[in-house]
């Protein structure tokens, strides 16, 4: 089928149940799942999908007896459609909002430094001023929510904002810059000692983040300025509970953003090691999809965001 011909069936003939087939064949992976979600026969959705396949003339899935995956023309297809689906929900949340009045839902992506730190305090606040409002917070890394982010199953992505590499289909927002520091137990033997670099800690054990976090790109190029090693006892951990129990249970380093660490510091959970560490403060924020229209619920919580932003206190009244 040429580009043209394509444009015009899409156009004219293509359904609102042909977008739920495709997203459902694709969450799915099997015909059976698939037509339970969309209450359909296996034939009939069977039939369905050869229909759509033979009319772009393209293959979408490849069978197997594991089930079904997606071509390469079938992951573009489907991408596309619960981007339409995601707005289609949208469309709902913003009838329901102007009908009833501060409903919705909003599905928040987050990273380790707005985990702890705003993005509880933006909650508390949006459930104040509309309680009718459901919230689902998904934690992750910054290669898995943002992903999710272009296809619609999140509204936003809070967290350390990246320093390079940004997409022209996201829009980038800044609500303030976070230091990094480094912690330890209370107690720590370290945490006797007044001056240290890292160069003095390359043998210490450390508990660091994930290889493909920019925390931890930026930790290792803070040893590399510093003409030092990389640590090789190491823990790879991007779990905030498990990170704040092993480093209370063992003489670990760990790195953290700073407004993450200040409340166990504040509590005499964690101390924080007399290093100083160059370069290694970059912007906390918000990652919405271009160009950037919110349902309702989603732009009050972000709003409510931006409130709890200006709220976080300065790094430089340290415990």
């Amino acid at each position: 089928m040429t580009s043209i011909r394509l444009e015009r069936w899409i156009a004219r003939k293509f359904r609102l149940r042909h977008v739920e087939l495709i997203a459902a064949l694709y969450e799915c992976r099997s015909i059976l799942k698939a037509s339970r979600r969309l209450s359909l026969t296996q034939p009939t959705l069977t039939k369905a999908l050869q229909d759509v396949e033979a009319t772009l003339g393209l293959p979408l899935f490849e069978r197997s007896n594991r089930g079904l995956e997606p071509t390469p023309y079938g992951e573009i297809f489907a991408r596309h459609a619960k981007i339409v689906l995601a707005q289609l929900r949208h469309a709902a949340e913003e009838l329901e909002s102007l009908r009833v009045g501060y409903s919705g839902k909003v599905t928040v992506g987050t990273l380790l430094a707005a985990s702890a730190s705003i993005l509880p305090d933006a909650i508390a606040r949006l459930k104040i001023e509309r309680p009718g409002v459901a919230i689902s917070v998904v934690v992750g890394t910054y290669d898995i929510l943002v992903p999710s982010l272009l296809v619609g199953d999140l509204d936003m992505v809070l967290g350390r904002l990246p320093e390079e590499g940004r997409s022209s289909a996201l829009l980038y927002e800044e609500f303030y810059a976070e230091p990094i520091c480094l912690v330890t137990r209370p107690g720590h033997p370290l945490q006797r000692k007044r001056r240290l670099g890292l160069r003095d800690l390359v043998n210490e054990a450390w508990l660091l983040p994930l290889p493909e976090t920019t925390l931890r790109r930026q930790i290792e190029r803070a040893f590399l300025e510093a003409h030092a090693p990389l640590p090789r006892n190491v823990i790879e951990s991007v779990s905030i509970l498990t990170n704040r129990v092993l480093l209370r249970k063992s003489d670990s380093i760990g790195v953290m953003p700073y407004h993450v660490a200040l409340d166990d510091v504040e509590h005499k959970l964690l101390s924080i090691l007399p290093v100083k560490l160059k370069s290694m403060e970059t912007p906390v924020g918000a990652i919405l999809r271009a160009p950037g229209n919110l349902p309702p619920a989603a732009t009050a919580l972000l709003e409510c965001l931006r409130l709890a932003a200006r709220d976080v206190p300065s790094p430089r009244a340290r415990p």
